[in-house]
């Protein structure tokens, strides 16, 4: 994909808005990003949202993070530029609360790990759920194969469920 993506001339947009959902590990979850970032030879934007994984759904925080490549260093300005740009319009002053409750836990060792354990019982949990269902629609015999419910990651599931039966009731 990296080789299709030089060769495209792209500029990769990583979003990652529920990190530590996906397999209970920041670092697991950060992988395919961090993978291009040491290629060295991509511009590459990152959306980091801490919305879900800090539970701060109505605070706006997160970061844009800008990664450019080795020999970008004369774009930096023109790329602060740019941003500048676009966030003033956006707003004068960004909500402050989720950003200060999200930098004093990553700025304290204690609250980080207690955070990351919360991450992995988060995603434990979603696992348990997605067996459980899994486990369901087995036991009701319900016709099919329902094993990419449970090979799947993240907070979210296509479960390939539909609302009615064959007689047009729920």
């Amino acid at each position: 994909m990296k080789e299709l993506l030089k060769s495209c001339g792209h500029i990769p947009f990583f979003d990652c808005a529920y990190q530590g959902f996906a397999s209970g590990s920041l670092a697991k979850d950060a992988e395919g990003l961090r993978s291009f970032v040491r290629d060295g030879s991509f511009d590459l934007l990152v959306a980091q949202s801490f919305a879900k994984n800090f539970g701060l759904y109505s605070e706006r925080s997160g970061a844009l993070h800008v990664v450019l490549r080795a020999d970008g260093t004369h774009a930096v300005d023109a790329v602060r530029s740019q941003l500048k740009t676009i966030i003033r319009p956006m707003y004068s002053n960004p909500p402050g609360h989720g950003a200060n409750v999200v930098t004093r836990i990553l700025s304290d060792p204690k609250l980080f790990a207690e955070w990351e354990d919360h991450l992995r019982d988060m995603s434990g949990r979603i696992k348990t759920m997605r067996h459980a269902l899994f486990d369901l629609l087995k036991q009701n015999g319900t016709p099919g194969d329902w094993s990419h419910i449970v090979n799947q990651i993240g907070m979210f599931s296509y479960t390939g469920l539909n609302g009615m039966r064959d007689d047009n009731t729920y």
